[in-house]
């Protein structure tokens, strides 16, 4: 069991604390993982064997807040095709699923064409995503929680790696009905090449 204290501050308007015990639950299984087809594609995008998800349960009540209370960085700005993609989508999380699919490892090697990331994206955020529907409006709303986090020590960066790079992320899944929170991170750099 770990014991972590959470604090979260958004542009000084938003802060809360709360410290709740994680337990780790081994026998969770992502089909993401699992999937020789995804396997084959993440090998080839050069993050097979750098990019995990992990299942733990937690013991408290967590209130989830708006995404658009805390600051996101997405796609550099400047890009001719920037406003495309509308602000609001850009800080959902299946973009930026999307988005680190396609950007890939050190060595991505890139698809011609957009099914297999489409494909890769939809199976992992099945496995990380909760949904419920309305008793009222019979409507499906995404009841997980995803947080981007970071770690500094004294040092400075130090979770999920020491080293900054866009690709190079951890998000917390947190799903408050099952009390349960996946963790997704990657480390970007060589992926295993292997097949294992």
């Amino acid at each position: 069991m770990v014991t972590t204290t959470i604090g979260i501050m958004a542009e000084e308007k938003l802060s809360f604390e709360q410290t709740f015990n994680f337990n780790l639950l081994s026998t969770k299984s992502f089909n993401f993982q699992e999937d020789p087809k995804t396997s084959r594609l993440l090998m080839k995008w050069s993050m097979l064997g750098r990019i995990t998800a992990q299942a733990f349960n937690f013991d408290q009540s967590f209130q989830p807040y708006r995404s658009n209370d805390f600051a996101w960085l997405l796609l550099e700005a400047d890009s001719e095709y920037h406003h495309i993609i509308s602000p609001s989508d850009r800080q959902e999380f299946l973009f930026r699923l999307f988005k680190h699919m396609v950007l890939g490892g050190e060595l991505c090697q890139y698809e011609d064409v957009i099914d297999p990331y489409i494909e890769t994206v939809k199976i992992m955020y099945k496995d990380l995503v909760s949904v419920q529907k309305d008793t009222d409006t019979k409507e499906i709303n995404v009841v997980t929680t995803v947080l981007k986090v970071s770690a500094y020590d004294h040092s400075g960066l130090c979770y999920p790696s020491a080293t900054e790079n866009k690709q190079t992320f951890a998000y917390l899944c947190i799903d408050p009905c099952k009390r349960h929170v996946y963790v997704l991170f990657h480390s970007f750099g060589i992926g295993d090449f292997s097949g294992n």
